[in-house]
C-alpha cells in the first residue's frame, strides 16, 4: 500500500462512523486487550477476644454474617496477622467488561495458633449492559476452629473441639437505577459441615436481600442493606441429640463513605444482626434463644498513590448470646496496607 493510502482509508472509516457507524471504527481499531493485575494486602490486628475475631471480621455484607461462633468464658487477647493476595483478569466486552478473580487470605494468631485459618474465594463479575452487572462468587473456609464445646452424639457430653468448614455460593445483580442511585439484589446459598463430634449441626442455608448505594455528593456516598437468611440443620430431624441449631436471621447494615480529598477517605459502617433459633426439641438449650449483635466499624484510608493505600480501622461489637451469662463485647484495632500492581 502506497504512503498516504492508509491515512486515506482511516479518514474514510472515521467519516462513515460519524454518520452512524461508531462500532465500525472500534472494530477497525482492533479489540481491546485483556489485562492482568493483582492486589496484595496485609493487616495486623489486635483483638480483645480471640474466640470472636473471625466471626466479628466476617459480619459484613460481602463476607459471612451468619458464621457460627462459640461464646467462651475465656476472653484471650491476641494479635492476628492477615495477609491476602487477589489476582484479577479483566477482559473488555461489548457490554462493558468481564472481571475474573481469585483470592486467598490467611489469619495467623500470635498467641493462639489453634485459631489459624484460611479463606479462599473465586468470583466473576460481568456486564449485561452499560447499567447492569452480575457477580458470581464461591467462597471456601476449611476446618475453622470455633472453640471447645460439649458434644451430644455419645451421650457423655464430653468436651471436644468444634470445627466447621463452610461453602458459600453468592450471586448479585447490580443495576444503576439513576445517575446517583444503584440497587443490588443479593442471593446466597451455603453449606456448613462440622467435624464428626458435632455432625448434627451440619446446616444448609440461603440468604436474600437488597442493597442500595446512593452518591449524595462528590464527597459523600451512603449505603443501606437488608438481608434475610434461613438455616436448616440436620439436628431438626435428629431429635435424640437435642441440638438443633436451625435459625432465621435478619441483618441491617448502614454505611457512609466520606472522601475528604484525593488522598484521604473514611468509611463508617453499622451492623445489627438478630439470629433467632427455631428448635422446638425438649431439652435443647437453643429453644427460645437468640443472638443479637450490634457492631460499628470505622476505617480511615490514606492513598499514597494510585497503587498504594494505608489503612487504620477500629471495630467494636456487642452481643447478647444464647447464654445470658456469657454476653460479650469485643474490640478490634487494625493497621495495614494494600498495593495494586
Amino acid at each position: 500500500m502506497r504512503p498516504g493510502r492508509h491515512s486515506l482509508l482511516h479518514l474514510l472509516l472515521r467519516t462513515l462512523c460519524s454518520l452512524g457507524g461508531g462500532s465500525l471504527l472500534a472494530a477497525w481499531d482492533g479489540p481491546a486487550q485483556a489485562e492482568w493485575s493483582a492486589v496484595a494486602e496485609q493487616k495486623t490486628s489486635y483483638t480483645t477476644d480471640a474466640f470472636q475475631f473471625s466471626s466479628a471480621r466476617r459480619l459484613r455484607l460481602t463476607e459471612d454474617p451468619s458464621q457460627p461462633t462459640v461464646v467462651s468464658a475465656e476472653k484471650p487477647e491476641d494479635v492476628i496477622w492477615e495477609p491476602a493476595l487477589e489476582v484479577i483478569h479483566s477482559t473488555p466486552t461489548a457490554q462493558g467488561k468481564n472481571e475474573l478473580s481469585v483470592k486467598a487470605q490467611g489469619a495467623v494468631y500470635t498467641n493462639n495458633p489453634i485459631f489459624n485459618h484460611a479463606d479462599y474465594r473465586i468470583q466473576d463479575r460481568f456486564s449485561l449492559d452499560r447499567a447492569t452487572s452480575v457477580l458470581m462468587r464461591y467462597r471456601y473456609v476449611p476446618n475453622l476452629f470455633l472453640g471447645p464445646n460439649f458434644e451430644r452424639r455419645t451421650g457423655t457430653r464430653s468436651i471436644q473441639e468444634e470445627r466447621v468448614s463452610s461453602h458459600h455460593w453468592r450471586a448479585e445483580l447490580e443495576r444503576h437505577l439513576t445517575e446517583s442511585l444503584t440497587g443490588t439484589f443479593i442471593g446466597r446459598f451455603g453449606l456448613r459441615r462440622y467435624n464428626e463430634s458435632f455432625a448434627e449441626r451440619n446446616t444448609k442455608f440461603w440468604t436474600i436481600g437488597p442493597r442500595f448505594d446512593y452518591q449524595a455528593t462528590d464527597w459523600l456516598s451512603l449505603m443501606l442493606t437488608y438481608l434475610y437468611e434461613r438455616g436448616l440443620a440436620d439436628g431438626h430431624e435428629q431429635t435424640q441429640f437435642a441440638d438443633d441449631v436451625s435459625y432465621y436471621l435478619h441483618m441491617v447494615s448502614a454505611g457512609a463513605e466520606f472522601r475528604f480529598n484525593r488522598a484521604w477517605d473514611l468509611g463508617l459502617t453499622y451492623v445489627h444482626r438478630r439470629k433467632t433459633f427455631t428448635s422446638g426439641i425438649t431439652g435443647d438449650t437453643h429453644v427460645d434463644r437468640f443472638d443479637a449483635t450490634h457492631q460499628g466499624i470505622a476505617e480511615l484510608r490514606y492513598h499514597l498513590s494510585t497503587a498504594a493505600t494505608a489503612m487504620l480501622s477500629f471495630q467494636y461489637g456487642k452481643r447478647t448470646s444464647t447464654n445470658v451469662l456469657r454476653d460479650f463485647q469485643d474490640t478490634i484495632v487494625s493497621i495495614g496496607g494494600q498495593y495494586r500492581f
